[in-house]
């Protein structure tokens, strides 16, 4: 790579379509009697859906499938199997009379799909050849253990989706900052975009994008613990871990299990893939790698060997000889977006996975002066008497408020409170000792006091609603302060989601009148 970027940024794209980056297993494309036959259905649906021809997948001849979950990722699933000709069923354990598991059933019975709902323990599983779980589902699901015992394979989405496509895939995990990082990584590539609500309310699934789109190359896939669980020979050519932290405890009870799903982003990778690590995370660090892997990181505070880092300046970067050798400024700060300089973590980390998938340092830099961010992710709202406000609503957990903590430009003063899930609150102890004042609201609002006083917090507030809570903020804040509302929990305690609780966040803000 000259300073300038690489020289050739799709010479891998073109030996992939040319066929002659075969990987393994991953990547075959199904084998049945005739192909994959469309052409007779508007829909795009085979005839004979209910199975006479049996199809290759991973190495196994597939006659009849079993979907566990009939929401929108079980449908989109279904779908896919039933396209492929297989005879499908599904299960779903939600009871028969919920509204919206009785619509997911109108779906499944629209396809041609036996669905059952009330349990997975249904006699459908007795017959299947393989059984794609919904991200919902968990591998320790009862009903699995007699398949499991007959060898059944027990793939999930993204694993069922790495079988349909010779596509190079782009996957990011990571506790918080997940979905900024992959769509700006996306741009940055002009690559497609899976799982992420970047593009949906609900995410687009990678099953889904790689039949509809079979030449899509690459796909920058977002990708959650709950499905790299189920992975078996799912292999990113480039895999990104961002951070950990606790989350999820209903499914990983443990910190440790936890790490353990998302590392496994890096366990089927090979001699000439690449890996992307959070040097400032230490868990994340600390894991190793597969040889022959090529690896950068990314810092705020300090220098990897190769990789991308922050300077005073703007975004440096160092890469080896094998991505081309490139060693200098990618950005300065005062040409990259005013909303990314308030997520520099994310400018960071998708640079360093966009460089490591040779995208051109041009599109990398103008992807960074022009994208404005994701709604709900320290979300620029306004400027007032000086005081910047800011809506992070997607910050679940301690991590994401104590990002947007550090993030900030100026005291802050923090609106937070939500349901807590569990999630274990002390690692924002520290962090909140640099606030102005702290206004709290909702279920975890006393456990949050206890958190600010073990800060030695003396402005620590009360407010019955989100109304109060940004009145009482708007009247702490001094000239040059942010004022953030970065929950550390979920919004289901007084909103119907964070999308609601942001955007009810932003109208309050907005309905502010200058003073």
């Amino acid at each position: 790579m000259s300073r300038d970027g690489p020289r050739e940024p799709h010479r891998h794209l073109r030996r992939q379509r040319e066929g002659l980056c075969r990987r393994g297993q991953q990547g075959r494309l199904p084998q049945r009697a005739g192909g994959l036959d469309t052409s007779d259905r508007p829909d795009g649906l085979t005839t004979g859906a209910r199975g006479r021809t049996a199809v290759e997948l991973g190495g196994q001849s597939i006659e009849r499938a079993v979907v566990l979950g009939c929401g929108y990722s079980g449908q989109a699933i279904a779908r896919t199997l039933v396209r492929l000709g297989l005879q499908v069923g599904a299960t779903d354990s939600r009871a028969t009379d919920d509204p919206t598991v009785q619509a997911g059933l109108r779906v499944m019975t629209e396809l041609g799909v036996e669905a059952h709902a009330g349990g997975h323990d249904s006699p459908l599983l007795a017959n299947a050849d393989l059984i794609v779980l919904s991200p919902g589902v968990g591998p320790k699901e009862l009903a699995l253990r007699g398949p499991a015992r007959r060898g059944v394979p027990i793939w999930g989405e993204i694993e069922l989706a790495s079988h349909l496509t010779q596509a190079r895939l782009v996957g990011i995990t990571g506790t918080k900052g997940k979905s900024t990082t992959a769509a700006l990584t996306a741009l940055m590539l002009d690559a497609p975009l899976t799982n992420s609500e970047a593009y949906t309310a609900r995410g687009i699934p990678l099953v889904e994008l790689v039949i509809d789109n079979p030449q899509a190359d690459p796909i920058v896939v977002e990708v959650t613990s709950y499905q790299l669980e189920t992975i078996v020979d799912f292999r990113p050519w480039v895999s990104a871990l961002l951070n950990i932290a606790e989350d999820h405890v209903e499914r990983h009870p443990t910190r440790a299990e936890y790490a353990a799903a998302k590392a496994r982003i890096f366990e089927n990778q090979q001699p000439g893939d690449r890996a992307v690590v959070n040097l400032d995370d230490p868990l994340v660090a600390a894991l190793p790698t597969q040889p022959g892997v090529t690896r950068l990181a990314y810092s705020l505070v300090s220098t990897p060997e190769y990789g991308v880092w922050a300077t005073a300046d703007g975004v440096q970067a160092r890469l080896p000889a094998e991505l081309g050798g490139f060693d200098g400024l990618v950005a300065r700060w005062s040409a990259v977006h005013a909303n990314l300089r308030a997520q520099k973590p994310a400018v960071l980390a998708a640079t360093a996975i966009a460089l490591a998938a040779e995208a051109p340092l041009a599109q990398v830099r103008d992807t960074l002066a022009t994208f404005a961010g994701l709604r709900h992710r320290m979300e620029f709202v306004r400027e007032l008497d000086d005081v910047t406000y800011v809506n992070d609503s997607k910050a679940t957990n301690p991590l994401a408020t104590a990002n947007a903590i550090a993030q900030s430009g100026g005291p802050v003063v923090l609106i937070a409170g939500g349901q807590s899930k569990g999630i274990d609150l002390s690692p924002l102890v520290e962090p909140f000792r640099d606030l102005r004042a702290l206004v709290l609201i909702g279920e975890s609002a006393p456990l949050l006091t206890v958190i600010g006083a073990q800060a030695g917090l003396d402005a620590i507030y009360r407010a019955d609603s989100l109304a109060a809570a940004v009145e009482q903020a708007r009247a702490l804040a001094q000239p040059g302060d942010w004022v953030i509302m970065s929950p550390a929990g979920a919004s289901f305690d007084l909103f119907e989601n964070f999308v609601a609780r942001g955007d009810s966040f932003c109208q309050l803000v907005q309905n502010l009148d200058s003073a």
